[in-house]
């Protein structure tokens, strides 16, 4: 996210990052991974509850995408922390609108997806357009 800031403010969007956790957790995080993004924690997956986020099984966590991305992940070099929270929760991302209301949902396929920038700037600007 932080390397397409400028991309996504253009867009319109503004990134508010909602994890599991204590606030000293998220600080950490945010300060070397998204510095220009508004972060919060919470110690309960209510968040994701009322987003419609669900715990994940075995194929979300063991999908050929998941493992693909742990040894992408691992081969530049970056290793995994304390885990904190719910480890199983599903991520989500959400666009919300000027008036509140969820635009835009998408709702990972595993533990490792993630909607592409350009597909976030693509539901962005459709959101602008109406």
């Amino acid at each position: 996210m932080e390397q397409n800031k400028d991309r996504l403010a253009e867009a319109g969007i503004t990134v508010l990052i909602i994890a599991q956790g204590e606030p000293k957790h998220i600080e950490r995080y945010c300060t070397k991974l998204a510095p220009s993004h508004e972060c919060l924690a919470r110690n309960d997956t209510e968040a994701y509850t009322l987003y419609g986020l669900q715990q994940a099984g075995l194929k979300e966590v063991a999908s050929l995408n998941a493992l693909g991305n742990l040894v992408k992940t691992i081969g530049k070099g970056t290793r995994g922390g304390e885990i904190i929270g719910d480890a199983r929760m599903m991520p989500g991302t959400f666009l919300i609108d000027g008036q509140g209301r969820v635009a835009y949902a998408y709702y990972s396929k595993d533990i490792s997806d993630h909607p592409s920038i350009d597909e976030l700037v693509a539901a962005a600007e459709k959101v602008g357009a109406q």
